[in-house]
């Protein structure tokens, strides 16, 4: 199970995530920006700053913290492992309180940063926009169940499992384009709790709260019945990294940590 290193890597990786989320949908769009002037394309500048955002989601996976704590930055996404057996109760709602805690952590550091011109964008608050709330509600559950699904499969194949971030960014960056202008595209409950929190934005709030976890939640249960489990509980598994992910498949059989064995190692 997950040890107190892979929960603070959980939490840096998120914090960082949304400060620099944040960072950039100021400079995308914040009143004044050099960038709203440069390039006055409302959808090009969607456009750019999915790709950037999806840029820093996949640099984070990569670095040493998404090595260490597997990468979630997404309660949705622990969710799923957790459905999956790759985590104990205990280790999945410290993964989500480091989520949700470094979210918060990562959009006051962006607001210290950009100060107004944070608050000119909201802190990056996501609301629902296009088709209210119900349309909302059905593309977040939708597009977290595709990056659910997209990463169960590449996680679970050996040839495929060092391409995961890369592929889940580059998924990200396509639903940032699409679904921005429906519901701001979260698909990550942390996500939207930070400024919601931080910039006491509260409309809608329950539908970023409910929709992610309810999409990684088919998508896992999908998953389970078709092949039970996942081979591991990191987007990216690093040898050089240990992995406390119940039943890795990717670590040697005498380094595997075992459900039965979880409650007597902690």
């Amino acid at each position: 199970m997950a040890g107190w290193r892979e929960v603070i890597a959980e939490f840096a990786a998120t914090a960082i995530l949304l400060a620099l989320t944040v960072s950039a949908i100021v400079v995308g769009f914040a009143t004044g920006s050099p960038i709203v002037t440069a390039i006055p394309c409302h959808d090009l500048r969607r456009l750019l700053t999915g790709i950037l955002i999806a840029g820093i989601a996949v640099a984070i996976v990569y670095s040493p913290l998404g090595r260490t704590s597997g990468g979630h930055m997404n309660p949705a996404i622990t969710l799923a492992f957790f459905l999956l057996r790759k985590l104990t109760p205990r280790s999945a709602a410290a993964y989500a309180a480091a989520q949700f805690g470094g979210a918060v952590t990562g959009v006051l550091l962006a607001l210290l940063t950009w100060d107004h011109s944070a608050a000119d964008v909201r802190l990056g608050a996501t609301v629902p926009a296009l088709g209210g709330p119900a349309a909302c509600l059905g593309a977040e559950a939708a597009m977290t169940f595709l990056l659910v699904t997209l990463i169960l499969n590449f996680v679970d194949r050996p040839r495929l499992m060092p391409f995961t971030g890369a592929a889940a960014a580059l998924l990200v960056a396509v639903l940032f384009f699409v679904e921005r202008p429906i519901s701001g595209t979260s698909l990550n409950p942390a996500r939207s709790l930070g400024p919601a929190l931080v910039g006491s934005v509260w409309t809608g709030l329950w539908v970023y709260l409910t929709a992610p976890p309810l999409g990684a939640l088919a998508a896992a249960l999908l998953y389970r019945r078709r092949r039970r489990t996942v081979a591991c509980g990191k987007l990216i598994h690093d040898s050089a990294y240990a992995c406390h992910f119940l039943d890795c498949h990717y670590s040697p059989p005498a380094m595997r940590i075992h459900a039965r064995d979880a409650g007597r190692m902690r």
